[in-house]
């Protein structure tokens, strides 16, 4: 038996001992915040150590580790990383759910829980990706390593980010992620997040007199409007950029794994009015407001002219400062869509899908953008966003067996062209 062979049979022979794992990661509260990752941490430990794979622990804060395991082959060759997240969206009202957040339970082919979709599903994918790998490691050329990181849920400070600047060693020259990306697509890029909070301060008094001391919420509301208006911003597109979303394959599949509408989302900015907060009571004029909006903004621009565009706003009004809460965050970032592994998982998820997965830019952010402003192309495929961050998230144990061929066989075929 060949070793693609071997590593085919495993896919499919191990199948339970790979359910097991999600459900069993699945169990673990991950919620960040807090963001303690300490218990999950465990349980990917003690598989490699099962696997007999050395592995080593970064965590620049103990409740947060993050971990790391290499292997190089009998000779040279590129070096592929794999990369995952263990934190999770908080649960939310827990009245809202039909079942445990933190059950694993199957029901009609999905696992149910906090996290499955985003992105436990996929992380769990990577590990046995990497072990599979790891057994074949002499028939392998090259380095693969995995990363297994905390932080992703709140930016990546402690996680992603500081591995990349810290340890040259998980650059690579290609990087593969499992975040929910929708089995019709394959994201090369990321919109940019810029997060700005607003203050608001006006005498205020009794709302009978508003002649006298002005309403905080009143300005909040004229400024909002502005705001919104930066959404007509025109991006200026890399030509690969543009050529790739201009086709009318990619146009469908966007809509079709992100919703009608996606497509224009994709190609704008965004703006989120996240939180308000202003106001006592209901006949007293606020003397103070506050927002926190969330901008995306695509490929083509930069956070440097939408700054530029909202200092002009706010400076129509004296009352109002503001400050970025994400300073230094990466700009909107892309990877050439026609990078060769683009092609080994369009091929690969193909051969299962019948039909070929687009290249497109994603909405949310990854912690693939702190390897691709190292200059490392790095590439998403996963199991569809759905029920996201929701009540009652649960994602199908068919895409969970999919993304994680598709991407061992992916990683195999990198690797060997090498």
């Amino acid at each position: 038996m060949s070793a693609r062979d071997r590593l085919l049979h495993w896919l499919d022979a191990e199948r339970d001992r790979q359910l097991d794992f999600l459900r069993a990661f699945t169990r673990i509260d991950t919620c960040n915040p807090p963001g303690d990752t300490t218990r999950a941490a465990d349980l990917f430990r003690q598989f490699l150590d099962s696997e007999g794979i050395a592995h080593r622990t970064e965590a620049p804060q103990p409740a947060t580790p993050n971990l790391v395991t290499s292997f190089a082959g009998p000779r040279p060759g590129r070096h592929l990383v794999l990369n995952g997240h263990l934190d999770v969206f908080p649960v939310g009202d827990r009245a809202a759910w039909s079942r445990d957040p933190w059950s694993g339970e199957i029901v009609d082919g999905r696992v149910h829980g906090r996290g499955t979709v985003d992105m436990k599903c996929g992380t769990t994918a990577l590990l046995f990706v990497y072990a599979y790998l790891h057994r074949l490691r002499d028939a392998l050329p090259g380095r693969t390593t995995l990363t297994v990181v905390s932080d992703e849920e709140t930016g990546g400070r402690w996680g992603a980010a500081w591995l990349v600047d810290n340890c040259p060693d998980v650059l690579g020259d290609c990087v593969l992620n499992t975040e929910p990306s929708g089995l019709a697509t394959v994201r090369f890029g990321e919109k940019s997040m810029l997060w700005l909070r607003f203050r608001i301060a006006v005498p205020g008094g009794h709302s009978a007199y508003p002649h006298t001391g002005g309403s905080a919420n009143k300005v909040a509301a004229a400024l909002i409007g502005e705001l919104l208006a930066i959404e007509a911003m025109a991006p200026d597109e890399p030509d690969v950029v543009r050529r790739m979303l201009d086709r009318g394959e990619v146009k469908k599949a966007i809509d079709q794994s992100l919703g009608a509408g996606a497509t224009g989302v994709m190609r704008r900015v965004s703006v989120n009015i996240g939180l308000m907060q202003g106001g006592v009571k209901i006949n007293m004029l606020p003397a103070e407001c506050m927002l926190e909006v969330d901008f995306r903004l695509p490929v083509g621009i930069t956070r440097a002219a939408v700054l530029q565009a909202v200092a002009a706003i706010v400076a129509r009004y004296p009352m109002v400062s503001f400050e970025e809460l994400l300073p230094g965050g990466p700009e909107a970032n892309w990877s050439d869509p026609t990078h060769e592994m683009v092609g080994h998982l369009v091929r690969n998820a193909a051969a299962a899908l019948g039909h070929d997965p687009q290249p497109i830019v994603s909405l949310g952010g990854t912690d693939t953008r702190f390897w691709r402003t190292k200059g490392v192309p790095a590439f998403v495929y996963g199991c569809s966003p759905a029920g996201m961050g929701a009540a009652d998230e649960s994602v199908s144990i068919a895409e969970f067996h999919h993304v994680l061929r598709t991407h061992a066989l992916a990683a195999w075929d990198y690797l060997t062209a090498g």
